[in-house]
C-alpha cells in the first residue's frame, strides 16, 4: 500500500473517532435528558419514551408552553417533552379515558389550555417533536384536567393509582400534574394471545377453555371444545377434571362423574390430591364435597400421604383437632423423604395444640 495513502487513511480514522466522540459528548450534555418509563397493566406493557427538560425557574405552562397556541386557525400542540417525538407504546389494545385505542406506538402531543389539556395520540411517531404534526394522523384525542402538584424540576412521566386492569399515567412538571387513565381487558388480551399462538399446548387449551367461560358464562360449549382439544393431546388431571366440571354445567351429571373419577385415577402428585379437594372448601364453601373426595381417596389408599395431609387441613377447618392430628401423623408416616420435614412440622405443631387443649 502507498505510504502517503496509508497516512491519509489513518488520519481519516482518527478524525472520524474524534467526531464520533464529540457527538457522544454533545448527546451526553444535552439539557433535556432522554428518559423512559414502562408499566405493566394487567398483561399489557405501556412504555413512554421522552426527553426530560428542566424548569430552570421559568414559567412553564402559560409560559414556555403557551396556552391555546393557535395561529391562523392552525393548532400547534406541545411535543409533551423536548427534542424528538415523545412516544407511547401499548402491547395490547387499551382504553384511554374510557375510549378505545389499538395496540401500537404513537407520537404523543398535548394541546394545552388553562384548565384543560387535550392528549393527542398520533399514528406518526417518527417526526421531530410537534413541528410536523398533522391532525389528519390523529388516532385518538382525549381531555384531562391539570392539577397543582409538588414542585418537579425535571419533566417526568409516572404511573400512579395502579389497579389490576388500569393505571393513571401522569405528566409532572414544575407545579402542575395532569393524568390520563389507561385501561386494559386482561381476559380479552390473554384470549387474543392464545388464539393467535400457532403451536398450542394442552395447557394453552385449558386456559382457553377457562378464559372463554370467564368472558361469557353461557359459552360452555366453546369451553368444552377447548377442553376436548387438550384431552386429545394427552389425558391429565386438569383437562379431565375441567371436562367434568363443564359437563356438570350442562346438566350431564353422570358423564361429569365419570370424568371426575377418571381424573382422580390419572392425577398424581401434591397439587392434584391436595389443592383440588380443598378448593371446594376454601373457594366454593362446600366442605361436604371436600370430605366426600378425600374419603374416597383414603378408601382407595389409606396410606396416601397427600390425601391424609389434606384431610388434616379439612379437620382443622372443621375444628376437630384430634382427627386433624391423626391424619397429619399418617401423612408424616408415609411421606417421601423430600416431603417428610413439612409433614413432620404439621404433625408436631398440631400435636402440641392438641396437648394444650
Amino acid at each position: 500500500m502507498n505510504l502517503r495513502f496509508l497516512v491519509i487513511a489513518l488520519n481519516f480514522v482518527v478524525i472520524s473517532c474524534h467526531m464520533a466522540l464529540a457527538q457522544d459528548m454533545l448527546v451526553a450534555t444535552k439539557v433535556s435528558q432522554r428518559a423512559s418509563v414502562m408499566q405493566r397493566i394487567g398483561t399489557t406493557d405501556v412504555t413512554v419514551a421522552y426527553n426530560s427538560p428542566a424548569a430552570k425557574q421559568r414559567k412553564i405552562f402559560g409560559g414556555i408552553v403557551p396556552y391555546d397556541f393557535v395561529v391562523d386557525g392552525v393548532e400547534y400542540p406541545w411535543r409533551a417533552g423536548a427534542n424528538e417525538n415523545t412516544t407511547i407504546s401499548f402491547t395490547h389494545d387499551v382504553t384511554v379515558q374510557g375510549k378505545p385505542l389499538a395496540k401500537g406506538t404513537y407520537g404523543l402531543h398535548i394541546f394545552v389550555r388553562d384548565g384543560e389539556w387535550t392528549y393527542i395520540f398520533s399514528k406518526n411517531h417518527e417526526s421531530w417533536g410537534s413541528f410536523s404534526y398533522d391532525p389528519k394522523e390523529d388516532a385518538l384525542r382525549v381531555t384531562a384536567t391539570p392539577e397543582p402538584s409538588e414542585y418537579r424540576e425535571w419533566l417526568t412521566y409516572e404511573f400512579t393509582t395502579r389497579e389490576a386492569e388500569e393505571a393513571v399515567l401522569e405528566l409532572q412538571w414544575s407545579t402542575v400534574k395532569c393524568g390520563i387513565t389507561i385501561g386494559t381487558d386482561v381476559t380479552s388480551n390473554v384470549l387474543t394471545d392464545l388464539k393467535s399462538k400457532e403451536e398450542k399446548t394442552p395447557d394453552d387449551y385449558i386456559k382457553l377453555a377457562q378464559l372463554t367461560l370467564s368472558e361469557d358464562a353461557k359459552n360452555v360449549d366453546a369451553a368444552l371444545h377447548y377442553a376436548e382439544k387438550s384431552i386429545a393431546m394427552g389425558e391429565e388431571f386438569r383437562n379431565l377434571m375441567l371436562k367434568s366440571e363443564l359437563l356438570a354445567q350442562k346438566g350431564m351429571s353422570q358423564e361429569s362423574k365419570t370424568y371426575e373419577q377418571k381424573a382422580l385415577e390419572v392425577g398424581e402428585g401434591f397439587p392434584y390430591f391436595y389443592y383440588y379437594p380443598l378448593s371446594f372448601m376454601l373457594l366454593e364453601g362446600n366442605p361436604e364435597k371436600t370430605f366426600e373426595i378425600l374419603s374416597e381417596m383414603l378408601h382407595k389408599n389409606p396410606n396416601n400421604w397427600i390425601a391424609n395431609l389434606a384431610m388434616g387441613e379439612y379437620y382443622i377447618k372443621s375444628k376437630k383437632q384430634e382427627k386433624a392430628t391423626y391424619h397429619f401423623g399418617k401423612a408424616y408416616e408415609f411421606a417421601g423423604e423430600r416431603s417428610k420435614p413439612y409433614a413432620r412440622y404439621m404433625y408436631l405443631s398440631n400435636a402440641l395444640i392438641l396437648d394444650r387443649m
